[in-house]
């Protein structure tokens, strides 16, 4: 029988849960350790529309990348995520900034995809190095210069995004890649020799300090650069517990929409 702490440990082999930033709210936030898991269900963000699809499936379990529980809750509602949770028995484990770091994480699965299309040398420095192979990001050179136009079309082609995000233009030949949230890489990034830093969620102060600076960024979006969470983890427990049914779940997409307002037309992932 396997039962939660079993899948937590195995998530803690290759995320140790020690690692997480301590902002981060990482680990087992919902249910309970010794419940038995015949089912789970792997996502990004646990939504009311996952919760219902995990329902649906029979899963016990949901392992997400994002927190269920950031911020300290001052109440718990029956319609809230940690409520309906709760109220079906079913647990949640969280693994953010430990995946991040991980080598068999974020970093591992961002170059699988964007390895071909830019040309990223197989070999990298890590962007902040937090020991033992363990990392936020990623640098590396190129086999061959890219224009970062022809660059940042070809990242956001490969992660499926339906915009991209630009500074500046140039020829880049070193390259700086970060899951989620770069606004704290630019620097640092440059300071490695990176002619571009591809992340997501770039704030407009970021984005104007890169461009007076004439660093190149490239934003394809929070969710477009970590959507490979729940294959990559649902992968890594199908390995680890072969008679365990993972599914990765087809609810968790993109939580926003687009507009093109020149041709007033609507689309989403």
């Amino acid at each position: 029988m396997i039962v939660t702490m079993d899948i937590y440990n195995a998530i803690d082999s290759f995320a140790p849960f020690c690692r997480q930033e301590k902002w981060d709210n990482s680990g087992l936030l919902c249910g309970g350790g010794s419940r038995p898991v015949t089912k789970a269900v792997t996502a990004l963000d646990i939504t009311k529309d996952v919760i219902l699809e995990a329902e649906k499936l029979g899963a016990e379990l949901i392992v997400s990348h994002h927190p269920v529980i950031f911020s300290p809750l001052k109440s718990v509602m029956s319609d809230s995520p940690v409520g309906m949770m709760l109220e079906r028995g079913m647990s949640a484990i969280c693994t953010h900034t430990p995946f991040d770091a991980s080598p068999v994480g974020m970093n591992k699965g961002l170059f699988d995809i964007l390895s071909s299309v830019l040309g990223l040398s197989d070999s990298f420095s890590p962007l902040e190095d937090m020991g033992d192979g363990f990392s936020v990001g990623r640098v590396y050179d190129l086999k061959t210069p890219l224009e970062s136009k022809e660059a940042a079309a070809a990242a956001g082609k490969a992660l499926g995004c339906p915009v991209v995000r630009i500074t500046g233009s140039g020829i880049i030949g070193r390259i700086a890649i970060s899951s989620g949230s770069g606004n704290s890489f630019p620097a640092l990034a440059r300071e490695m020799g990176a002619d571009a830093l591809l992340s997501g969620d770039f704030k407009h102060d970021v984005l104007v300090d890169s461009l007076n600076d004439g660093f190149i960024l490239i934003d394809c979006g929070h969710f477009y650069t970590e959507r490979i969470f729940a294959p990559m983890m649902r992968d890594l427990l199908k390995n680890a517990f072969p008679d365990l049914a993972v599914y990765a779940a087809e609810s968790c997409t993109d939580p926003a929409g687009y507009v093109c307002a020149h041709g007033n037309q609507f689309f989403q992932n």
